[in-house]
């Protein structure tokens, strides 16, 4: 008999639980409709319009997930919704401005296109002597871009080819001016200049100050791709007198889509900490499709999209 009451009395309170947990979920599931406008949640996490900090990475850095990520693949409906909502956020003051480089332009002029339908400018950088090379850099004049010539440099791994056009730290100074010659021959309508590769080459002061003194009599601005941590680039720039900038972000070192989303997140965040950014990009499908989308998600932040020149120091 009291083992039976005992057995009652536990079945009883598992009821009561149930009905608590039934009705808690309930009232949750109310909530977050009512409140869809404002949030969209997954299985992990509560999103807003910012992104959130999702899993610990290696090295104890937070990995950034990107709303637009977390929706891209639901239906159209979702993706409206979402537009409507960045759309709909008024931005008292713009905070920021980032520019944007594609970096590796001239193979072909199919994903050149795709950039020139981007709603914001860009920058194109193109590699001398490469089957577009000319077309793509004279389109881009005309569609009131800032072109670059993308100039291969030595890098550290002596097994990677720069390619053709490139300068190395063996050259001696008049091989060093012949060449940016060729290189400005071949590209002969450019803004600027930045580096391709030059790991290497970009921390040797002899070669920097022969290619910077070149640009200066042509009036041409210097973006330091800073491919390496102790490029003198920039700094050599600066004392030169010439206009300059530095990269603050690479976007696609990985080519996948989170990665890239990633990125652009932090393009963001280091933009409203420091007033203005530089990413570099280079003309992957994956890179222009995530490119393609980033506009009103940027300027939801405050942060404008601005041609490269308005950066220069």
């Amino acid at each position: 008999m009291k083992k039976n009451f005992w057995n009652y009395l536990y079945s009883f309170l598992l009821s009561i639980i149930l009905v608590l947990l039934i009705g808690i979920f309930s009232y949750l599931n109310k909530y977050n409709a009512h409140n869809t406008k404002n949030h969209f949640f997954n299985n992990e996490n509560t999103l807003t319009l910012s992104g959130i900090s999702g899993q610990e990475q290696p090295g104890g850095e937070k990995r950034i997930i990107f709303l637009y990520d977390l929706i891209r693949q639901k239906n159209e409906q979702s993706q409206k919704l979402f537009h409507e909502l960045v759309k709909e956020r008024k931005i008292e003051e713009k905070k920021a401005k980032v520019a944007i480089i594609i970096d590796d332009m001239g193979y072909q002029r199919e994903i050149f296109e795709q950039i020139t339908n981007f709603n914001f400018p860009v920058t194109i950088s193109v590699l001398p002597f490469l089957p577009h090379s000319r077309l793509v850099a004279e389109l881009g004049r005309k569609k009131g871009l800032n072109v670059l010539l993308h100039l291969p440099m030595e890098p550290l791994d002596a097994n990677v080819n720069p390619g053709k056009g490139a300068i190395f730290t063996t050259m001696n100074e008049q091989e060093i001016r012949m060449k940016i010659i060729a290189n400005l021959e071949d590209l002969p309508d450019i803004d600027g200049v930045n580096n391709h590769m030059g790991s290497k080459a970009t921390e040797n002061k002899y070669v920097m100050d022969i290619v910077l003194k070149e640009l200066k009599k042509r009036n041409l601005f210097f973006v330091d791709s800073m491919t390496s941590p102790n490029s003198i680039g920039y700094k050599l720039s600066k004392e030169m007198g010439i206009r300059t900038a530095k990269r603050n972000i690479f976007l696609d070192n990985e080519q996948n889509i989170s990665y890239i989303y990633n990125q652009v997140m932090a393009l963001k965040e280091f933009a409203l900490q420091n007033g203005q950014a530089i990413a570099i990009g280079h003309p992957y499908c994956t890179t222009i499709s995530v490119l393609s989308e980033i506009k009103s998600l940027l300027e939801s932040e405050g942060i404008e999209i601005v041609k490269l020149e308005e950066l220069l120091e």
